[in-house]
């Protein structure tokens, strides 16, 4: 048995039936828990930069402004264009180069083309008619403005050639059709900026350039007159002053 050395003192080397717990009842609860009971944050992770987003992202707004630029660009070329497509119609056409003069002006005149298509002008018209005999360049250049078609033809082409060619200027009030000496085909056919030259008069470009040109697409003064001008015949134009319009010849 134990001795006790002093009344009322503990045993000596004490009891452990309080299972072995330390001083502050916890058994060390305290220790893991760090005082609080919280766990510790993890540290933020860091998220990486989206380079493949970002290249995507830049290379489309490069193509797509390309493709703005280009149809800025050729914006014009796709509009709807009369005066081409009417080109296209005719076969053969020959256009006139450069802007062409409209200008007034008295007297005999030069031209790049033989007849005519356009350029500086006398100030009156040719009446649209039918004649024999040729008639100045400067009043018919003055008649394309108009938006007439010159049907001309050599001096010694056949009369049943002459024929078809007067009932193809009678079709329309603003045609004219006269002789032209020097001609380089047997026919040919000026708008304003615009040529044909055909061997007979039943080419079937003739009808189609007719068609297309007559006060058409290329004409500088559409829906002008081609009556009340001059009728004069020859080569030699008549002044402003001199002018009086005569009857234009019976069609």
């Amino acid at each position: 048995m134990a001795q006790r050395t002093n009344s009322g003192s503990q045993r000596v080397g004490g009891s452990r039936g309080d299972g072995g717990r330390r001083p502050g009842g916890q058994g060390g609860d305290a220790a893991r828990g760090g005082g609080s009971g919280r766990r510790p944050r993890a540290a933020p992770v860091k998220k990486p930069f989206p380079w493949g987003f970002a290249v995507g992202a830049t290379v489309l707004a490069v193509l797509l402004a390309v493709v703005l630029g280009y149809a800025v660009k050729n914006a014009g070329s796709a509009a709807p264009s009369p005066l081409k497509d009417a080109d296209k119609t005719v076969k053969g056409i020959q256009v006139a180069s450069g802007t062409l003069s409209r200008v007034h002006k008295d007297g005999v005149l030069p031209y790049p083309q033989s007849p005519p298509v356009g350029g500086t002008h006398n100030q009156i018209w040719e009446n649209c008619a039918i004649y024999t005999v040729p008639v100045p360049n400067e009043h018919a250049v003055h008649s394309l403005e108009h938006g007439a078609v010159w049907i001309t033809y050599r001096p010694d082409l056949a009369p049943d050639q002459v024929k078809v060619l007067t009932a193809l200027a009678q079709a329309d009030p603003k045609r004219l059709l006269s002789p032209y000496p020097g001609l380089k085909t047997p026919i040919s056919m000026q708008a304003w900026g615009r040529q044909l030259f055909v061997s007979s008069a039943t080419d079937p470009r003739l009808a189609k350039f007719a068609d297309e040109f007559t006060d058409g697409p290329q004409t500088p003064e559409r829906g002008a007159s081609c009556s009340g001008g001059t009728s004069v015949t020859g080569s030699t134009p008549t002044t402003a002053a001199a002018s009086v319009p005569a009857p234009a010849p019976s069609r």
